[in-house]
């Protein structure tokens, strides 16, 4: 399915309902297009859905955006995971621990609002 992608007021959100690996890919490639809104904090709502990616695959997300990630980005930038099952909780905390030397801070909520406080505070 593909990704839903809007450009709020404060952030980016970026909405998966099937979180795969060619679906988050694809949602990479359209951030890294959005060139004007690359410094925005973003949000990465991953709908309840059938989970269709795997461990391995959080490295290979990993090593895409460290190969990728435009080189003046901000080392302050945040991006908010919102999971609300316990198996999507568990690979968004998971895949923030494999990103901790990316320039980016990653956190995982349970629920949007507040994601969205964090990531306007």
């Amino acid at each position: 399915m593909e990704p839903k992608i809007t450009d709020k007021k404060d952030y980016i959100l970026v909405e998966l309902r099937e979180p795969g690996y060619w679906e988050i890919w694809e949602s990479l490639g359209k951030r890294f297009q959005m060139s004007k809104e690359g410094d925005k904090n973003a949000i990465w709502l991953i709908h309840d859905g059938p989970l269709k990616t795997t461990y391995d695959d959080l490295y290979k997300i990993k090593n895409f955006l460290k190969e990728n990630f435009p080189e003046n980005a901000k080392p302050d930038k945040k991006v908010a995971i919102v999971a609300s099952t316990g198996l999507l909780t568990a690979m968004a905390t998971e895949y923030t621990r494999m990103a901790a030397d990316l320039p980016v801070e990653y956190k995982v909520f349970s629920d949007l609002d507040a994601a969205e406080e964090w990531i306007t505070g």
